[in-house]
């Protein structure tokens, strides 16, 4: 039996995976006291402040590294309360934090609050950059990078669940461990690991039936877009959806996303048939037209996506011991809702406290873990997965069974009125801003009593005149994107 150590630096903690939720994980510990050894499969990011981490630093371990990324509100607030040097990092760097929500709003309307939908615009690159840094910069963090896991070591016990004792690493080493934290991501191989010892993970899972093409660019000297106007582009035709995100130091993204199914729409990796298409929409045009931004990259294509929620308490009882899962690997959900970075941050520095208040107890550990996030992470996969069904029924003519009529009600309300609110009702507005933001509960939009009927007063509002056409209808894409296919891939 191993003996219990009586102080923090007397633990050892491994993290697996040096992504946003691993990095801050290892930052919220090391700074309780914990010795923490944090392995990466990838090389660490390249030393020059001269080079473009965005480009030049290799994430193969992260498929999504150059696909555009949101940081709400959410993100920024629990980097200042916990890991303030990080968001010191990225305004040294340059990093812009924007209030949308107080420049669509006239000043003598502000309340205090509003300030908590402030967020950080950046790309994944330099955000995760900061962390890097500090991460590298504290004394009680081990950086193994690039170094890759094979496995996880276990102890059984007669009745109980297995505890796991330490990683295996590919060239056959083994770190022992009192916890190990499963920052791996979306693709974490834990669950497989797991599997193999008896303790199955209980997974809910839906697919969100869709694929993202996204490019990067960078605004010119003279461009005459108001640059901020980006952050609320997005718009849906018939076979294309199109949204706009900010980046850091000029740059933004446009993400087309279509379904996986549509054959035509394949065609969209390529850069001819991605700018055919982005041309043809009149709101996208004028943001990668010459005049206005040029490209930082080519197409970045990604697709499987699924919302997923991993249990890893059940009926009470943890499946298994010294172990935590933090980020994507305890919850995954649709990245075009931008929640992704804040829940691994959320998740991560729950983590953090449940460790300091219950270690070395791993049953406490467990479960005070799973009492901190598994409301929250039951929210944004419910809420993530409502709007991909809403979008599926919308997209494929299903007709909505009646078990899902009412959360389609409801869903459609949220998008219709909710999000139109802010410029006809401000408490609808900040509703709508509290929910992208993630700063309350990602379901808790339409609780209050006063926001239903805001929302239905903004839904049923009156228009003078029919929607414009946005862009072309299912044929007319084809046609377009076929015309523009290079006569050599014919």
């Amino acid at each position: 039996m191993r003996k219990v150590a009586a102080t923090p630096a007397d633990r050892r903690i491994v993290v697996l995976g040096g992504g946003i939720a691993g990095l801050a994980a290892a930052i919220a510990l090391a700074r309780r006291g914990y010795p923490v050894t944090l392995i990466e499969r990838d090389p660490p990011p390249p030393a020059g402040r001269d080079q473009d981490p965005f480009l030049a630093w290799k994430r193969r371990g992260v498929p999504q590294f150059r696909l555009p990324h949101g940081f709400s509100a959410r993100a920024r607030s629990l980097l200042a309360a916990h890991a303030p040097d990080v968001l010191e990092r990225l305004r040294a760097d340059g990093i812009e934090e924007i209030n949308v929500f107080k420049q669509l709003v006239a000043p003598d309307l502000w309340q205090p609050s509003d300030d908590e939908f402030t967020v950080v615009w950046a790309r994944r690159s330099a955000f995760e950059l900061a962390l890097r840094r500090s991460a590298e910069a504290e004394p009680g963090i081990r950086l193994l990078s690039p170094e890759v896991a094979s496995g996880l070591c276990f102890e059984r016990s007669p009745g109980g669940p297995p505890r796991v004792t330490g990683v295996r690493l590919a060239d056959g080493r083994e770190l022992d461990a009192d916890l190990v934290l499963d920052c791996g991501g979306r693709r974490s191989p834990v669950s497989r690991w797991l599997a193999a010892e008896e303790a199955h993970v209980r997974t809910d899972l839906q697919d969100c039936q869709t694929v993202y093409f996204s490019r990067y660019y960078r605004f010119t000297p003279g461009c005459a877009l108001p640059k901020t106007a980006v952050a609320v582009l997005r718009g849906e035709l018939e076979s294309v959806m199109y949204l706009g995100f900010p980046g850091d130091h000029d740059t933004f993204a446009i993400c087309l996303e279509a379904r996986p199914d549509d054959r035509d729409m394949r065609l969209l990796r390529h850069t001819w048939a991605w700018e055919a298409t982005a041309r043809s929409i009149e709101e996208v045009a004028p943001w990668i037209d010459p005049a206005n931004a040029t490209p930082v990259n080519e197409v970045q294509t990604m697709g499987g996506h699924h919302n997923v929620r991993r249990r890893y308490v059940v009926d009470g009882h943890p499946i298994v011991l010294g172990l935590l899962a933090v980020g994507d690997a305890l919850c995954t959900t649709n990245p075009a809702y931008g929640w992704g970075a804040s829940m691994a941050l959320t998740y991560a520095f729950a983590a953090a406290e449940a460790v300091a208040r219950h270690d070395p107890d791993p049953v406490a550990v467990a479960l005070a873990y799973d009492a901190a996030t598994a409301s929250e992470a039951d929210a944004v996969y419910r809420e993530s997965a409502a709007m991909d069904r809403a979008r599926i029924y919308r997209h494929t003519g299903q007709e909505v069974p009646e078990h899902d009529r009412a959360e389609m009600e409801r869903q459609h309300l949220i998008a219709e009125a909710v999000s139109a609110g802010v410029f006809f009702d401000l408490e609808v507005g900040r509703a709508f801003c509290r929910r992208v933001n993630l700063a309350g509960p990602a379901d808790a939009v339409l609780d209050s009593p006063d926001i239903t009927p805001g929302a239905r007063r903004a839904h049923d509002r009156p228009t003078s005149a029919p929607a414009p056409k946005a862009g072309p209808d299912r044929q007319e894409l084809r046609s377009i994107v076929l015309a523009a296919r290079p006569r050599s891939t014919a």
